[in-house]
């Protein structure tokens, strides 16, 4: 006798075989989309570009939406016939797919995308305003002494540290009553007193990057919303410069933009689940930037989750190695360079959520190896070291000098294809850069002067090469013999 159901699992199985495969085909239909509205040969002109902005920014991820809800509907009508069975006592041991499993990244199932955001707090308990007014006093006087140049001979290097070790201490809640009690005159001279270098003639390092930033961290994740604004506002440097010089591997040379523009992203920080397939670069040549993320977050899911958050207050926060190989909190401010349709001039918002263009502003605000030696479009203006603050110190730079940042001080350059096979075989991340000119027997998807990530290894001992510009773009399998001659080097982890 058959068991009672309380549906029919034949049909459950059925539908939710249906369900998949209506997922897979639309994201092969996505994928070719993708392709064509990239295609600059198609369409040309302002109203092409705005179009493909709004794919970028909206009409792709909507897609997304799509295919997700559909894959999600197939594993939840797989799983209530495997429940269906459980409750009868009977087991169908026909037309049993993989699918029936649960997928353990999924957690409760439910779809959740455009809004709900999956970052870790950082400062989940406010705690009270309640310094005292001598606890004001002694803090207002450490912001007093940081804003001021200090000694002739010693600077005011001491003078910054001092206050961001005294801010560490305080509880969001303290940290926003005492930047009520400061004037906006004050917070200006805080601002450009830690900008300097905070050198005297017997202080050979002063204020670094990392420090400043360290400063900022501790003012703007904390802060509340209003406050974090007039921060924004009064402090120049909270903000990087999000001018760019374009990316020169693209088809048609780089696309630079000479105007600072900012828009606030609608899509969370961290998705559900931020994946290597979130890796999308815009129009900043920081391909190794965004390779090494890809690379990072490749090697361990959990990458982008521990390492970027959303701090709920109109800010973000970024895990980096400084340069002594120690981690940093970055925080930078929610909005992004916006180009001039207003969408994401940075990196496009993945189905996992927008971490990657948080990474490349943190590290904007905090890199310190750019040199003159990219390449520009031609009529422009020569290429110049651009300091921290700027996006433009972070296009066009070698494997190493950006990887360090992700992956801290034990990263190295290499053209030797075992170490680079040993580092893939081992999951350690690892980024491949290309030559200066497409070489004779180039595979598909191979583009000079760009840097690709490294996924995985197939059955024939190829290593799988992905492009930082989606992956809608075609993946390569390289053999030993092809990276040698078509490769000019890779940057791996230990």
């Amino acid at each position: 006798m058959a068991g009672i159901y309380g549906a029919d699992v034949a049909q459950l199985r059925a539908l939710g075989k249906a369900l998949t495969a209506s997922s897979t085909r639309l994201t092969s239909t996505r994928v070719a989309l993708s392709r064509d509205v990239r295609d600059a040969s198609r369409w040309k002109g302002s109203d092409a570009e705005r179009f493909r902005s709004d794919w970028d920014g909206t009409h792709s991820l909507t897609l997304g939406k799509v295919i997700a809800a559909l894959a999600e509907a197939g594993r939840a009508a797989a799983r209530h016939a495997d429940e269906q069975e459980r409750a009868s006592g009977t087991r169908d041991t026909a037309g049993r797919t993989s699918t029936s499993a649960p997928d353990a990244r999924k957690g409760s199932g439910n779809i959740s995308f455009l809004g709900e955001d999956h970052s870790s707090p950082r400062h989940a308990d406010r705690g009270e305003p309640n310094l005292t007014p001598a606890e004001l006093d002694r803090l207002r006087n450490k912001v007093s002494a940081a804003a001021s140049g200090g000694n002739f001979l010693a600077g005011n290097d001491a003078e910054v540290n001092g206050l961001r070790e005294a801010l560490t201490a305080l509880t969001p809640a303290q940290l926003n009553q005492l930047l009520a009690s400061l004037s906006d005159d004050e917070l200006r001279n805080l601002g450009a007193g830690a900008a300097g270098d905070g050198k005297g003639w017997f202080n050979s390092e002063g204020t670094t990057p990392f420090e400043r930033q360290q400063l900022l961290d501790q003012l703007l994740s904390k802060a509340s919303a209003d406050q974090v604004h007039r921060l924004k506002d009064l402090i120049p440097w909270a903000q990087p410069d999000g001018t760019a010089m374009g990316d020169a591997a693209r088809p048609g040379g780089p696309d630079p933009s000479s105007t600072s523009r900012w828009m606030e992203p609608r899509f969370p920080v961290i998705g559900e689940h931020p994946s290597a397939d979130d890796i999308r670069q815009g129009q900043y040549g920081d391909c190794v930037v965004l390779a090494a993320a890809g690379a990072m977050v490749n090697a361990d899911s959990g990458w982008a989750r521990e390492h970027v958050t959303d701090n709920g207050n109109g800010t973000v926060s970024v895990l980096l190695f400084d340069k002594n190989g120690q981690e940093q909190w970055v925080t930078v401010t929610s909005d992004l360079p916006a180009n001039a349709y207003g969408g994401q001039l940075g990196a496009k918002t993945g189905f996992g959520g927008n971490w990657p263009a948080y990474v490349e502003k943190a590290l904007a605000q905090v890199y310190t190896e750019d040199d003159n030696n990219d390449g520009t479009k031609e009529g422009s203006p020569p290429d110049q070291a651009w300091p921290p603050g700027h996006y433009r110190a972070i296009e066009g730079n070698w494997g190493p000098d950006a990887f360090q940042y992700l992956a801290g001080p034990e990263v190295e350059r290499t053209k030797d294809a075992d170490v680079l096979w040993g580092a893939a075989s081992g999951g350690k991340p690892s980024v491949v850069t290309t030559l200066g000119e497409a070489p004779d027997g180039a595979p598909n998807g191979y583009h000079a002067n760009h840097a690709y990530f490294v996924t995985g290894t197939d059955e024939r001992g190829n290593i799988i090469l992905q492009n930082p510009w989606g992956a809608f773009e075609p993946s390569m399998a390289i053999s030993k013999e092809d990276f040698r001659r078509l490769f000019s080097d890779a940057t791996v982890t230990h």
